[in-house]
């Protein structure tokens, strides 16, 4: 089954197209149609690899699990902020602290949490599978 789509190209890649339906001696919805399907993996063989881990995160995320026990003792509820391995910052408006973090540290990594019964909730994310339909 075809399907009608309409894209917008630059004129330049338009006559590279062209150019090249012509020297393949094909139309040029065969020769895109051609090249995406022979340019995309096929989804049962991708794979995405893991993000690298970025050492600012994994240093906050280190000090915050440090630094729990304490800062659920004395701010359990509130937002807090942690920058350098300190508390920085804590406020029971989300909004207020960010807004006040984000002026104060633009460039720089800051780990905002709320302080919990547990330092970090596990979340589970569920992941779609597409089949393709069997006629």
């Amino acid at each position: 089954m075809n399907m009608n789509i309409t894209i917008s190209l630059s004129q330049s890649t338009y006559n590279h197209i062209e150019r090249w339906a012509k020297l393949r001696q094909q139309d040029i919805d065969t020769v895109i149609s051609e090249y995406l399907n022979d340019a995309m993996p096929l989804l049962d063989n991708l794979t995405i690899p893991p993000a690298e881990p970025d050492p600012a995160v994994e240093q906050e995320r280190a000090a915050y699990l440090r630094m729990y026990p304490d800062l659920q003792k004395t701010h359990a509820g509130q937002y807090v902020a942690i920058c350098n391995g300190e508390l920085v910052d804590f406020d029971s408006d989300e909004a207020a602290l960010f807004a006040r973090i984000d002026d104060l540290y633009p460039d720089k990594f800051v780990w905002m949490t709320r302080i919990e019964d547990v330092p970090e909730k596990e979340i589970v994310l569920r992941s779609p599978r597409f089949t393709p339909e069997i006629p």
